[in-house]
């Protein structure tokens, strides 16, 4: 019995001279104090029948100082907690402060501890541990996310000037770069939020009744009284809101889904009388994967279509779009936003070289009278479930199918493309009819160019074929109807020039010129009948006297085109976002084919101006 009391005493000595300088330690230490308790308690019989009073004395001496040494390490326990507390309060109230500098000064707590995370809030302490060494007690420092926030580096520089006043993410991210203003990580993905909040007005010489989008096909004639009227418009319905998600699917390919959306849709309750009350709509949203290791890029959704004109390479999000407060552009910019599926494989340094093949969403603009020859001219049909019931849905048997080369130069950036398109009618009498096809298509080149870096961009594009209507902002028709009622390609052309740059660090400007024709008639007579788009029958007599009915102008435009000039300054800008005004002024010119009673031709004014505050660029 006396040597069972001897291994106890021992094993409690040997636990107590064993140093412990945090709770973890302490977790060590208790379960040898309950084992050195039980065994004493094994041993008193032994010590009461010798009467060895004095070992009993020392036996309780030593368990008095074991609980104030348990004591003095729960203590420094609550010390190290508030000093960490106190260190992420400090970072917490330092990053609010002043984000960009704490980006560069990257943060740590130092756990002193073996144990790891142990008692501490997952939120507060990140791991694994990063380099750095281990500290006097084994421990290694780890970064710290205060509140899952990290500090945030500027913003990176915008890949195009349209990305610059709209808050696009850019088409190359660096998902093991530190976080940018606007960005959060959830695990292994990387939310990117984008776009602006705008206050925009717009005033008009002629009223066309549409927002920031202008409706150029819809610009008044003579003969009719809105020739007459100027109109005032405001609006916030271009404020847009984007978000962009990207993760790494293995270490060579990434992932990344875009969503863009704004409020210019209306339901058959939207007005602006009262509660002005508009719907958000798609303006982009698709999924992408990238396999950085042999450059190839798929995409599949709805993006801005592979014949808009794009800056270095052929990737998404780099489309050079022009900086007009006007959402419909201007006559002579090419472009849709549609839904395809997209492959493109750059070569060399910077997308020096890049092949694109895109297969889009067919639609077609038909001009001229579908009813002839008392046959009934059947070009779409209106849609259904989900589709638009007020809209007409061609009959496009194909999608439209895109091929584009582009080359990334000291010059500048230079493209060269083709479009490839098929339209579908059928011609019906009672009891019988029959399908026609057509095939229709043109080529494009397209070049931007540094004048003077940053200070004067030049640019410009030019389309010709057939059946391209549909791509411009104009709005002119693809095709018409022959005499048995088969499709027939219209024959035109756009071209589009400009310059654009920074007068000054915070003042961005831009001057264009565009223009879309058809480029000839395509008629015939028949019955005492004039049939087809530009018809020299069609009478004209009347395009300048109001509420006359003889004007067959509205639909057989000949040629539509604008010049316009504007301007976005960049009145403030600092950790929050930046705030620009922009102003525009649009003079915008529209004549039809020859007629019986001459050409008729119109024209509108408009001058632009928008506020837009964008929280994360």
């Amino acid at each position: 019995m006396w040597e069972t009391k001897g291994w106890a005493t021992s094993r409690i000595k040997r636990a107590l001279s064993k140093p412990s300088h945090l709770g973890h330690q302490a977790l060590t230490v208790v379960p040898w104090m309950g084992t050195a308790l039980a065994l004493a308690a094994l041993a008193l019989p032994s010590v009461a029948q010798a009467g060895n009073a004095a070992m009993l004395s020392a036996l309780k001496a030593q368990v008095r100082a074991m609980q104030e040494h348990i004591a003095q390490i729960e203590k420094a326990d609550r010390e190290e907690h508030a000093r960490i507390r106190a260190e992420l309060k400090a970072q917490r109230q330092a990053f609010e402060a002043d984000p960009f500098r704490m980006a560069q000064q990257p943060q740590s707590v130092v756990y002193r501890s073996r144990g790891g995370l142990g008692a501490y809030p997952g939120a507060l302490l990140s791991s694994p541990a990063v380099s750095g060494g281990a500290g006097p007690y084994g421990d290694r420092p780890h970064l710290v996310d205060p509140f899952a926030r990290q500090p945030l580096a500027p913003r990176p520089t915008p890949r195009t000037p349209y990305a610059d006043i709209t808050a696009m993410p850019s088409s190359h991210s660096d998902l093991f770069g530190p976080l940018h203003r606007g960005q959060i990580q959830i695990g292994d993905i990387r939310l990117t939020l984008g776009g602006y909040f705008e206050g925009a007005g717009v005033w008009r010489s002629r009223m066309d009744g549409s927002d920031m989008t202008t409706a150029f096909q819809a610009t008044p004639w003579g003969n009719q009284t809105a020739y007459h009227m100027n109109e005032w418009r405001q609006s916030a319905r271009g404020s847009r809101i984007s978000l962009l998600a990207e993760g790494m699917i293995t270490p060579q390919i990434a992932a990344d889904g875009y969503m863009e959306l704004d409020f210019q849709s209306s339901g058959t309750s939207s007005n602006g009388r009262q509660t002005n009350s508009y719907n958000p709509r798609i303006r982009v949203l698709y999924g992408e994967v990238k396999a950085a290791d042999n450059n190839w890029y798929f995409l599949g959704g709805q993006e801005w279509s592979l014949l808009t004109p794009s800056g270095p390479g052929l990737l998404a999000r780099d489309a050079q779009i022009p900086l007009t407060i006007d959402n419909e552009f201007l006559p002579g910019f090419t472009w849709t936003r549609t839904p395809q599926f997209r492959a493109v494989k750059s070569f060399g340094k910077d997308e020096a070289w890049s092949v694109g093949l895109s297969l889009e969403d067919p639609d077609a603009i038909a001009g001229g009278v579908a009813d002839l020859n008392g046959r009934t001219i059947t070009t779409g049909v209106p849609g259904t479930s989900t589709n638009n019931s007020m809209a007409s849905y061609s009959a496009a048997p194909a999608p439209d199918t895109v091929l584009k080369v582009a080359t990334n130069t000291a010059w500048g950036n230079f493209a060269l493309g083709g479009i490839m398109r098929w339209f579908k009618t059928r011609a019906s009498k009672v009891g019988h009819g029959s399908n026609h096809l057509a095939v229709a298509g043109g080529g494009q080149a397209t070049a931007v160019m540094p004048i003077v870096k940053d200070r004067l961009i030049f640019r410009a594009a030019v389309l010709g074929g057939t059946g391209l209507g549909r791509y411009g902002s104009a709005g002119l028709p693809d095709y018409t109807f022959s005499q048995n009622g088969s499709p027939v390609p219209l024959p035109e052309g756009s071209v589009m020039v400009g310059v654009f740059g920074h007068a000054l660090p915070r003042l961005q400007y831009y001057i264009y010129g565009g223009a879309e024709e058809v480029l000839g008639r395509r008629a015939f007579n028949a019955g005492g009948q004039a049939y087809g788009y530009g018809n020299r029958a069609y009478n004209m007599s009347g395009c300048h006297i109001e509420l006359s009915k003889n004007c067959a102008a509205a639909t057989n435009v000949r040629l539509s085109a604008e010049a316009t000039g504007g301007l976005w300054y960049t009145a403030l800008e600092g950790d929050y976002g930046r705030v620009l005004m922009g102003a525009q002024y649009a003079h915008t010119y529209m004549e039809a084919f020859k007629g019986q009673g001459g050409k008729p031709h119109t024209d509108d004014n408009m001058v632009f101006m928008s506020v837009r505050y964008m929280p994360f660029n």
